[in-house]
């Protein structure tokens, strides 16, 4: 019975210990940089790149009509590791050159 109410005491009046702390969910736009100084971008060429620093996330290609981006630009994520950037990559997907306005953009989300 002793021994019963010590185990009792000492997880009683142990401290907790704190939650552990999450990032929660973000999201937002990235914008990349081009390739092609001319806004062309041929088929199967890489059209632009970022980097991003937060892994596990999901991007869509953004395109605005006459403002910004190009579709259909097919995305290429690559992580390299806990801790290290993530690499984005818009592609031409397609077997005709596209016209890029302005940058490259994508929708990230976090969760």
């Amino acid at each position: 019975m002793f021994l019963m109410s010590v185990l009792l005491s000492a997880l009683t009046f142990a401290p907790a210990l704190p939650p552990e702390r999450t990032m929660g969910a973000t999201e937002g736009e990235i914008q990349g940089s081009l390739i092609s100084p001319d806004a062309t971008c041929k088929p199967g060429a890489i059209c632009g790149t970022a980097t991003f620093t937060r892994q596990g996330c999901y991007f869509n290609n953004v395109w605005v009509k006459g403002v910004k981006g190009a579709t259909p630009l097919t995305l290429d994520v690559t992580e390299t590791g806990s801790g290290k950037p993530v690499y984005i990559y818009w592609v031409n997907a397609l077997s005709t050159s596209l016209t890029i306005t302005g940058t490259v953009h994508a929708h990230y989300y976090c969760p």
